[in-house]
């Protein structure tokens, strides 16, 4: 299998302060091509069109399988996420930033590590402290997947109808799964690509989010290998529809300071911590957090 990864130049002399320097990718990173920019944002980036979005979900697909399946150590990358592709003057996708990423032997049973990550793309087994394994990385791609279908966050704070003067937390999978319920699947799709007339084949969108919502499911012995992803994407093996999903994780993080969130924090937990049967073998040594800004 043929991946790429930023290549790292050079490590600066033990000196202080030590500085990694890496190959420039010209194009930045993915959520410059996937999101709409602000007005003032200063970096390259627009609106990718849909054969390259899907291109690109083949790209980091292959990449993560290589890491788990072809290394000689597995390794866990633990913060996929758009901002840590990049995408090189061809638009194809290299997964970067491994600093929060662990090595796993393939004979090695248990891992001890941090909880680590970016809101948003944690897999709920994770916060729970049940452990993480390679499904682990699976949930963060089904939820970069869904992003790069719909051109947006999946947790966003939206104006709060009931009260335009309050703003709450707004979770895309769970628009998704609605809109799959009632067979809208364009209606999921990236409004600036159907504005600009773009080129997009409903079934190659209908296959795009039945794999996300694979990847997603709370369940990690649901979700496919990212082996079994590729394969997916590639159109070797057919994508039945996934389980439907109650989908409780709306996003432990994304608990806003009010504390009548606190108050149902608990029960939250206690209602999903019945649903989430980890089977991972690789367990969470320690409760201490290390989260990365998106």
């Amino acid at each position: 299998m043929s991946t790429s990864y930023v290549c790292l130049v050079i490590v600066t002399p033990p000196t202080s302060p030590r500085y990694l320097i890496y190959e420039y990718i010209p194009n930045g990173s993915l959520d410059c091509w996937i999101f709409p920019l602000r007005e003032n944002h200063a970096r390259r980036g627009g609106c990718l069109p849909w054969s390259l979005r899907y291109k690109v979900a083949i790209d980091v697909a292959r990449e993560l399988s290589y890491l788990r399946h072809d290394c000689r150590r597995r390794v866990l990358h633990l913060d996929v996420k758009p901002e840590n592709i990049l995408l090189d003057e061809n638009y194809k996708a290299l997964v970067s930033d491994f600093d929060l990423s662990t090595l796993a032997g393939k004979d090695v049973s248990q891992v001890m590590t941090t909880m680590r990550g970016t809101r948003g793309y944690l897999a709920p087994e994770w916060l729970l402290e049940r452990g993480v394994s390679e499904k682990t990385d699976v949930y963060s791609y089904g939820m970069v997947l869904l992003e790069i279908i719909g051109g947006r966050r999946n947790v966003s704070r939206v104006e709060d109808p009931r009260d335009r003067t309050k703003k709450k937390w707004e979770f895309f999978p769970k628009i998704v799964n609605e809109k799959v319920r009632e067979g809208k699947f364009m209606e999921i799709v990236d409004r600036r690509l159907v504005e600009r007339g773009s080129v997009v084949e409903e079934s190659e969108v209908t296959r795009l989010v039945y794999i996300a919502l694979w990847c997603i499911q709370e369940k990690p012995r649901l979700r496919p290998s990212m082996a079994q992803v590729v394969d997916m994407l590639e159109g070797r093996v057919r994508v039945d529809e996934p389980p439907g999903s109650r989908m409780i994780l709306v996003d432990l993080l994304a608990v806003d300071e009010d504390p009548a969130d606190h108050r149902n924090l608990a029960r939250l937990l206690t209602s999903v911590s019945s649903h989430v049967d980890c089977t991972s073998t690789y367990s969470l040594g320690t409760t201490n957090t290390i989260l990365s800004g998106r």
